[in-house]
């Protein structure tokens, strides 16, 4: 008795985990894309520092 009701919910619980396995992979995703672009950001945002440095930098050795 214990046999059967033990594999039927292995058998039931196979695709919920596959269901599972799935949305955390998605959210993993949408983490790593959230943190491609805070670092795209950075990125942009230290280009724009050192262009305004190196501008100060030109006009001070005026």
């Amino acid at each position: 008795m214990n046999n059967g009701t033990s594999e039927a919910l292995t058998t039931a619980r196979n695709p919920r985990t596959a269901a599972d396995d799935l949305d955390t992979l998605k959210r993993e995703l949408m983490k790593a894309e959230v943190c491609l672009a805070k670092a795209r950001a950075t990125v942009t945002g230290a280009e724009v520092d050192i262009k305004f440095l190196n501008a100060r930098l030109r006009a001070l050795a005026k």
